[in-house]
């Protein structure tokens, strides 16, 4: 039996030693290449069930009735008016955004695109959906369509022909259960059988009643390109497998961090899945370094920054240090009842000499009271995502504590002292020990020694993490598919 992994990054190594022994690319439903669809969210469910990661997101299943069906109830005719294929008209661009926008200038927007998109002479289209159970009203400047509507549509499709014998097939149930199997044997976890298959359905229904979908609609908008965020969304694989049948290159825009461990960037040699983009346009140079099994060319991996953060820093200048050091816990769902119980032993040790924020992150908004105790009543000041941007919060501090998240990254931007409290998923931002960029403790005392050191760190320029000029960049990469 093979040795159990004990990281999230020698367990991708195995799983993806172990999907092409089982030739996993080559198997296929109704004639749809599934596993290229579900591999990732396969990956990081079975990380759940080895105790190596803990669900990131909250799932719609997870929300409470009244949170989702009410916006949904609500913002039907919307929906229905903005269906996407509903009054499209040619345009340079389609971009498929980010599901979860932000608050700017009295528009709900998407960070990783819209400010990128400012000012350029292309005309586009953007496509959305919702984002755990809502809408974001869209902006009135843009071109938005939602594509929920015809997901349902599809699905309902898809059920239709299972009741009418054209479903799933027992064989093709019998061989996701022996999947199943053989990735137990491999990394000592996998996911149940009926999630697995359920997995496998959906990415099979979803493809078949979409793609004719997205086939319409891309023979209306006819763009140059497609530019797409979280490129491993399954709605945005399908997009991506229509546009390449079409001739019309994809690109991605990078959203988060990306490395060694992220299933969703990293191959075996040789691989490059037909529902991967042609291009991945990321944060800076060095993202791509950090990220060894990516399947593209070296010269299909372009830096053109961040527009968003760019923008935020000139919004939020960075405050000058205090004699009281400021500490900014930038907590995530899944390592949150570690890092709140870091903070509140940290709360403790130092008394009145540190000011303590800790900063949810929006899933964590409406769990954070029941599932981390020890924040009541410590004198830590708890920070809702929806209640200050984080930029105003990370140029207000001296200090951020985290563990793996991007916001760490976006803050060594902002030149903030930079802790890493290994935790699962620290890992993922080891480089920035290596440049010299953070520290990492393991207890509470190596944590309050940190944050009552100023300590220097080394300049982010030179570092390679964010590329600047990222709209000139951006209008750069747009011009090789624009000849006149």
């Amino acid at each position: 039996m093979p040795e159990v992994p004990t990281n999230p990054t020698a367990a991708l190594r195995a799983f993806i030693e172990w999907e092409e022994r089982e030739q996993l690319f080559e198997r296929r439903i109704r004639g749809v290449a599934y596993w290229q669809l579900i591999r990732h969210d396969v990956f990081r469910e079975t990380l759940e069930a080895m105790g190596l990661a803990a669900s990131a997101h909250l799932r719609l299943e997870q929300l409470p009735l009244s949170r989702w069906l009410g916006p949904q109830l609500r913002q039907l005719p919307s929906t229905l008016a903005r269906s996407h294929l509903a009054g499209l008209e040619p345009a340079d661009l389609l971009v498929a955004t980010h599901p979860r926008h932000l608050q700017y200038q009295g528009s709900y927007i998407c960070p990783y695109t819209q400010p990128l998109l400012w000012g350029t002479p292309r005309s586009r289209v953007l496509l959305t959906g919702q984002f755990q159970g809502r809408y974001y009203p869209p902006d009135p400047r843009e071109r938005t369509r939602y594509v929920d509507l015809s997901l349902v549509l599809a699905h309902a499709q898809f059920r239709a022909s299972e009741l009418m014998g054209r479903g799933i097939r027992e064989r093709d149930q019998r061989e996701l259960a022996a999947i199943r199997d053989s990735l137990q044997l491999q990394l000592g976890a996998a996911l149940p059988t009926n999630k697995l298959q359920r997995r496998a359905r959906t990415a099979v229904l979803s493809m078949t009643g979409m793609t004719p979908r997205f086939d319409r609609m891309l023979e209306r908008v006819r763009p140059r390109v497609v530019v797409n965020v979280i490129g491993y969304r399954l709605v945005h694989q399908i997009l991506t497998l229509s546009a390449r049948a079409k001739g019309i290159p994809v690109a991605e825009l990078q959203h988060g961090t990306i490395g060694a461990a992220h299933a969703a960037y990293n191959f075996a040699k040789g691989r490059k899945p037909e529902a991967f983009p042609d291009y991945l346009l990321t944060f800076g140079e060095r993202w791509r370094e950090l990220t060894p099994g990516l399947p593209l060319p070296k010269e299909n991996v372009q830096a053109v920054g961040y527009a968003w953060l760019e923008l935020q820093r000139k919004n939020y200048p960075r405050q000058p240090r205090q004699q009281k050091p400021r500490v900014l816990f930038l907590s995530q769902r899944d390592i949150g009842p570690a890092l709140s119980r870091m903070a509140a032993a940290l709360q403790q040790r130092a008394g009145t000499q540190l000011h303590l924020t800790y900063r949810l992150h929006p899933s964590e908004a409406h769990s954070w009271e029941a599932n981390y105790p020890e924040l009541h009543h410590s004198g830590i000041q708890v920070e809702e995502a929806t209640t200050k941007p984080l930029y105003a919060s990370q140029a207000e501090a001296d200090v951020q504590v985290g563990v793996y998240s991007t916001a760490l990254v976006e803050g060594i931007a902002f030149g903030l002292q930079t802790v890493l409290v290994n935790l699962p998923g620290s890992e993922q931002l080891a480089f920035l020990l290596e440049c010299n960029l953070a520290q990492t403790v393991e207890t509470a005392d190596e944590l309050l020694a940190a944050v009552t050191t100023h300590r220097s760190l080394a300049a982010n320029s030179g570092t390679g993490l964010w590329a600047p000029n990222p709209k000139e960049r951006f209008a750069n990469f747009l011009a090789l598919f624009f000849h006149c």
